[in-house]
């Protein structure tokens, strides 16, 4: 399979909230839900951590759009396909919704791949995030609802021994339990917050919103 799963669904901010134009790219498994080593394989086995509906509500409140990126590459190992993929996530929409009606997903972006398939978009490599910045803020169309999308060899390109990029926006922030998020993020040049996989990211609520703290240090190659 060519490039990664999309679930594009814009919705307006609420109406109180700030107008900063801020990103808020999360991780999945460890961020949102409880992981497993044998992947989330259906709905089923989707288990919310505590509170993240609660803390996606109140990041949309605060004026962030909410762009879920996940590697998954239980589809390209044959476990499952895009549908199953698709699946989870409609679950995962319908029950952050029924405990915060905030807790809207704008883009949900899955890399099927794994570390030999030397794609652009599984982290630490920065498509998702890439792709995922140009849609939300109108510099690239893309169809809403459920697609395909590519990212170009520009989209992977790091210098992962060089200085950190400046971030587009400085409200921007990954979230995520690994150092491969971390290394996304890193590369997108925004804010980064690592969590414990265990609790997710309602514990980092607090830093995220602060739009003084510059997150976590983190240097790719060390």
């Amino acid at each position: 399979m060519r490039g990664f799963v999309v679930q594009y669904t814009p919705t307006p901010l609420p109406a109180s909230a700030p107008q900063h134009g801020g990103i808020a790219f999360l991780d999945r498994d460890g961020v949102l839900n409880l992981g497993s080593p044998e992947y989330i394989n259906h709905p089923s086995e989707f288990k919310i951590l505590a509170n993240a509906p609660k803390a996606v509500g109140i990041l949309r409140r605060a004026g962030y759009k909410i762009c879920v990126v996940t590697n998954q590459s239980a589809i390209l190992r044959g476990l499952w396909d895009k549908n199953r993929l698709h699946q989870i996530h409609n679950y995962m929409r319908q029950v952050f919704l029924e405990q915060d009606s905030d807790a809207h997903f704008d883009m949900i972006l899955g890399c099927p791949h794994r570390h030999r398939d030397r794609c652009m978009c599984r982290k630490p490599k920065p498509g998702m995030l890439r792709f995922g910045e140009r849609v939300l803020r109108g510099l690239q169309p893309c169809k809403e609802g459920e697609s395909v999308a590519e990212s170009s060899l520009e989209d992977g390109h790091v210098d992962w021994w060089g200085d950190k990029p400046a971030a587009t926006n400085s409200f921007d922030c990954m979230v995520g339990d690994r150092g491969s998020d971390m290394g996304a993020g890193w590369a997108q040049g925004v804010r980064l917050f690592q969590v414990n996989d265990a609790t997710g990211i309602y514990p980092v609520l607090e830093g995220i919103l602060n739009s003084e703290n510059i997150g976590d240090d983190f240097h790719p190659v060390r």
